[in-house]
């Protein structure tokens, strides 16, 4: 009957485990990276020569609304429904401030009036609006 016994350490420190957990943290970073940058639909937001910009948001939902009407949860197009679900969601947890609606300078009034009302009927009446200083 054969022994198996371990080969003989030479005494060198293996580098395998270590580069395997670097390429991994790497690609964790840029993952994240990428959803932190695509946080933020870009919109043409209006200019507001008297507004006040908060030192911190704290933790909101942004909300982007384009010139089209097309509706934004972060950075995932969405529709209402699924806007009234996210904000119930997030209203339950420790700490939510609210939303921040980001609206396109070209944005018919209808379309904020109808992101407003969905914030109502998900319990979330804390809101900012996003707009530009002069």
């Amino acid at each position: 009957m054969k022994v198996w016994k371990p080969a003989d350490d030479d005494g060198n420190f293996e580098m395998t485990p270590m580069i395997d957990v670097v390429f991994l943290l790497i690609t964790f970073f840029m993952t994240v990276t990428s959803y932190a940058s695509a946080e933020l639909v870009q919109v043409k937001m209006p200019i507001a020569p008297e507004a006040k910009v908060p030192e911190d948001v704290g933790d909101r939902q942004f909300l982007s609304i384009a010139e089209n009407g097309t509706y934004f949860l972060g950075a995932f197009k969405s529709d209402l429904p699924q806007i009234k679900l996210a904000l119930e969601a997030r209203n339950q947890r420790e700490g939510f401030k609210g939303a921040y609606i980001r609206a396109d300078a070209n944005t018919p009034h209808k379309y904020v009036n109808d992101l407003l009302k969905t914030c109502a009927e998900a319990g979330v009446f804390n809101i900012l609006f996003g707009t530009l200083k002069d």
